[in-house]
């Protein structure tokens, strides 16, 4: 349990929390321990830490708990924008990721860990509207583990070992590293393209390397000229398929042109005999 779950059980008053008065604070702090004895769950440590934030950090702890991605995030919770008040729009970052650092960063990694794992990229980049907001060490971690993600990804796809990396196809995973987007990761990302499309190009009726190539333009490079050819490298990719297609499509009429062709000439040629008897 952290401070925004255990704000959660007490069911504290979101919108009141910068108007509480000293008196205020100590009557939480009051039915805090009256539900320690009641509830083995909530952890001592946890219970001082929230009432310390809102002693001392009440304005990063009322920009958590307005904003309901993040409250839902901390809070473990799925509530809708009417369970909340108006948001504090104006921030200073800085202080938030300190506030986060000190008091919630294990769950912000657990969180990364847990979708990471399951390749749920988008529920993290979901949450990225935040990322300023989000302690440096916790974002290195999740960008380092991004980066071995790619290196499992290249691997397998030089042993042709592709049912263990079907993210390789999911555009939310490179959507999401273009929050981490640099040298380094374009690096990879070139790597990935390259072994991508040699697979594609020995097989360009290959479904898995035409999504996969489709994908990756999701990736918004740290060089400009990156990101072109990964749109580049789509729009070829469509075009091949779309020219395919086409072929496939003239092919069929024209065998069916060849069939009304005989048809008709067979009953030309039978209309003949009819004629002649």
């Amino acid at each position: 349990m952290n401070i925004i779950e255990l704000f959660e059980e007490l069911k504290i008053d979101k919108s009141n929390i910068l108007l509480f008065s000293s008196e205020d604070v100590i009557r939480i702090e009051k039915q805090v321990n009256v539900e320690k004895r009641i509830n083995p769950d909530i952890d001592v440590n946890v219970a001082n830490s929230l009432i310390l934030a809102l002693k001392e950090y009440p304005q990063e702890l009322y920009f958590v708990v307005s904003n309901r991605v993040l409250y839902n995030l901390f809070a473990k919770k799925n509530y809708s924008r009417h369970n909340f008040p108006s948001p504090q729009r104006e921030h200073d970052a800085e202080k938030i990721q300190d506030f986060i650092s000190q008091f919630l960063n294990d769950d912000l990694v657990l969180f990364f860990d847990q979708n990471l794992s399951q390749n749920k990229f988008d529920i993290i980049s979901d949450i990225f509207d935040f990322k300023d907001c989000f302690p440096e060490d916790a974002l290195f971690q999740l960008n380092k583990k991004l980066i071995g993600k790619i290196d499992f990804l290249l691997t397998n796809l030089s042993q042709n070992n592709f049912e263990a990396i079907m993210y390789v196809q999911h555009r939310s995973f490179y959507v999401l590293l273009s929050s981490f987007s640099s040298i380094e990761m374009d690096s990879k990302i070139r790597s990935l393209v390259n072994i991508v499309t040699d697979h594609y190009n020995a097989n360009k009726l290959s479904d898995f390397f035409m999504i996969c190539i489709s994908a990756m333009s999701g990736y918004v490079a740290y060089d400009p000229s990156l990101t072109q050819v990964l749109v580049g490298n789509k729009e070829t990719v469509f075009a091949n398929s779309t020219n395919r297609e086409s072929s496939g499509s003239s092919g069929l009429s024209a065998r069916t042109i060849i069939f009304l062709v005989i048809a008709i000439i067979k009953i030309l040629v039978l209309f003949s005999k009819c004629s002649n008897n």
